[in-house]
């Protein structure tokens, strides 16, 4: 009886510690099969009238040019994650909009994937008090008075 119970026991937890390797797949973004880019017309189709097909953007380009326009971004993603480790990307597709000034699609590109973004290295300059240590310690001699500015009678 107590052999049973401790194979029972052991399996149940041996059972219970593999559930937890089994991993676990997200979806995230828009849909990408209710999305037929092929239905959207250059030069026709307008903001108004994706966002009314498609739905709003997943993002959008941060700094639109009067002039040249701007873009919208449909970004679908699907991870898979086992336990405490770092998920990993199953399937990445991006679509993006291409608009002009006046609101109008110019231009779609679907890219599949993942595309890392590589920041660029240069630094703005900036104009301003620069400090060090011996500044700290020894900038403040001299600014206060041990006298009271205010003397209550």
């Amino acid at each position: 009886m107590m052999a049973r119970f401790s194979l029972f026991l052991n399996v149940f937890l041996i059972s219970f510690l593999l559930v937890g390797c089994y991993p676990t797949i997200d979806s995230r973004g828009y849909n990408p099969e209710s999305m037929d880019i092929k239905k959207i017309q250059i030069g026709i189709d307008t903001m108004q009238t994706i966002q009314e097909r498609f739905g709003s953007p997943s993002t959008s380009s941060v700094f639109g040019d009067e002039q040249k326009g701007h873009n919208w971004y449909y970004i679908s993603k699907r991870t898979s994650t086992t336990s405490f480790y770092r998920p990993e990307t199953l399937e990445q597709q991006t679509i993006v909009l291409r608009f002009d000034a006046q609101g109008i699609v110019r231009d779609v590109a679907k890219y599949e994937g993942e595309h890392p973004i590589i920041p660029i290295e240069r630094k703005t300059e900036t104009t301003g008090y620069e400090t060090s240590v011996m500044r700290d310690i020894f900038g403040n001699f001299g600014r206060y008075s041990t006298q009271s500015q205010n003397k209550t009678p």
